[in-house]
């Protein structure tokens, strides 16, 4: 299942972020990342004391030694680093010119970057999904699904980032919800379930390949629904 960022709420690994303080994930899933962060302030923190400990290895890497206990106090430092009131601000009222109160800062910048509005399609089952980007195989997307909706049993031909943007849905006996960041690949076959509590549940996904259903008849289906 997932890996998380030692937090209350799930994200990707250590390695994930590392990379992402580095420039080295993809234009989605850097989104991803970049939106949680927004929504949630634990992880903006975690992500500045990362930066703060690349930056402290760039100063070392030119010619002065580690001390012997560099990494144990750098890691004091990320642990007692507190969230900022500017961080907690975006969690609670995210800016959103186009008046959606579900789209975090990053996604309103990327969207008007782009300059694209969304345009959701219907794809039956109570499911729309607006497609954002396509980039080496790589679908960016909005997904939004009816209260109560079970997803279909399906598993992946590579990796799915979903974070909630709005509403929640549990897998199993994990739940997510708002500012969760869920990630599956092709080893996990799963069944997503969609809160039933009157609100649809919004996802910002990043999809390699394509979903593999369990069902033949879905396997039938898919080429009409597109996904």
């Amino acid at each position: 299942m997932n890996s998380s960022t030692q937090t209350a709420f799930h994200s990707v690994g250590e390695e994930w972020l590392a990379s992402y303080c580095a420039g080295g994930l993809s234009r989605a899933k850097h989104l991803l990342i970049s939106c949680q962060s927004a929504l949630k302030p634990e992880l903006s923190s975690r992500i500045d004391a990362m930066d703060q400990v690349g930056g402290a290895l760039l100063e070392s890497a030119q010619g002065e030694a580690l001390s012997s206990d560099f990494f144990a106090r750098v890691l004091d430092k990320m642990e007692s680093m507190p969230v900022s009131e500017e961080a907690g601000a975006s969690q609670a009222q995210p800016e959103n010119s186009a008046g959606k109160s579900w789209v975090p800062s990053p996604l309103e910048d990327f969207l008007k970057n782009i300059g694209q509005e969304l345009k959701w399609k219907k794809l039956g089952f109570g499911v729309e999904r607006a497609s954002l980007a396509n980039d080496n195989g790589e679908e960016l997307y909005l997904l939004k699904a009816r209260p109560g909706l079970k997803v279909p049993r399906h598993t992946h031909e590579g990796e799915e980032w979903a974070l909630i943007l709005q509403g929640g849905y549990s897998v199993g006996d994990e739940s997510y919800g708002l500012g969760d960041l869920h990630r599956e690949d092709e080893s996990c076959t799963h069944q997503p379930i969609v809160d039933d509590d009157g609100e649809a549940c919004i996802t910002l996904v990043a999809l390699e390949g394509s979903l593999k259903f369990s069902n033949p008849v879905m396997r039938m289906l898919k080429p009409v629904i597109g996904i």
